[in-house]
This record gives C-alpha cells, structure tokens and sequence, in this order.
C-alpha cells in the first residue's frame, strides 16, 4: 500500500519522527546539530489553517517516510517572494517510489486552496526533482549557510481562497 499524505497537524504523534527525518538530512554543520532545534522547528511549522503547515507522508504501520512544508519565506534576502517550500524530505529507503511527487502535489493543491496562486522554492541540490514537478527556473541566491541556491517556482495560478486548483488530491 502506497503512503497516504496526511496533514502533520492531524498527526501530531510524527512531529518528532519528521523533525529527526530532517535533521538526519540537514543536521550537520553549519545547520543546527541539536535534534530538540529540528523537532522544535517542525512544531512551529505544523499548521492547520494557514501559514506555515506541513505535510507528511505515512507509511505502512503509520511511520513518517517524507515531509514537506510551506511557510511565509524560507530565506530572509527572498522575502518578497512567498510562499515557500521548507523541509521536502524523504526518507533514503523511501526514495524513488513517488513519495516526494505526492507530497508536493498536495502542497501546491493546499497552497492554491489557501489563495496562493504561486510558490516557490530554493535548493543547493533537489533543482532537478523540482523541473520533474514542473516548476521553473526563476533564478539563484546565494545564502550564506548554504552557498548559491537555485530558485524555482510554480507557474502562477488563477485560483482564489477556497476556490478549486482544478486538480485532484489525495486529501480531502
């Protein structure tokens, strides 16, 4: 059975395994080390009804294999564009099956539903992934915890708060 994406607010009893799940991926300097940062962080981005909120992806016997977020901005220098995707993470042994396309459908169908008619993100090594989701190059940044990072971004969408995206979710 393939994973359901569900809500993190709605799973509350994953926060910690997301948040472990990001800081196996991003937990090494100059990032935070410290599991009780990346485990905080990810409390503070689970939403419900707005911005930030985050998305996981549960697998058989109900463990989190993916993650993925949207808050206000994710970058100081970039503050002008918002939303933005925080945290798409899943887990190595997950990988390949689907999990990070399902995850990121959600999100921009929850995002649309939320009013937001384009998202963006940026990454130092996931550029690709996102041109397979159909995203766009929309330039660099340069951070400096992380160096020159691709900026990507959904195409804008005419769709207003509560309206359809005009695609289909797995969540209802």
């Amino acid at each position: 059975m393939p994973p359901e994406v569900h809500l993190l607010a709605d799973r509350p009893e994953l926060i910690a395994a997301v948040g472990l799940l990001r800081r196996r991926e991003w937990g090494h300097p100059p990032e935070p080390v410290d599991a009780a940062f990346w485990v905080g962080n990810t409390r503070q981005e689970a939403g419900r009804d707005g911005l930030p909120f985050t998305l996981v992806a549960v697998g058989a016997g109900g463990t989190a294999v993916g993650a993925a977020g949207l808050g206000e901005y994710d970058q100081e220098d970039l503050r002008d564009h918002s939303p933005w995707v925080m945290g798409l993470v899943v887990d190595p042994a997950w990988r390949g099956r689907g999990i990070g396309r399902a995850l990121m459908t959600e999100l921009e169908a929850r995002a649309a539903r939320l009013g937001h008619r384009q998202i963006w993100v940026a990454t130092t090594a996931a550029a690709e992934f996102y041109r397979r989701c159909g995203w766009r190059h929309a330039g660099t940044s340069v951070s400096a915890v992380e160096g020159p990072m691709t900026v990507l971004t959904t195409a804008p969408r005419a769709v207003g708060r509560g309206q359809s995206p005009g695609w289909t979710s797995p969540m209802r």
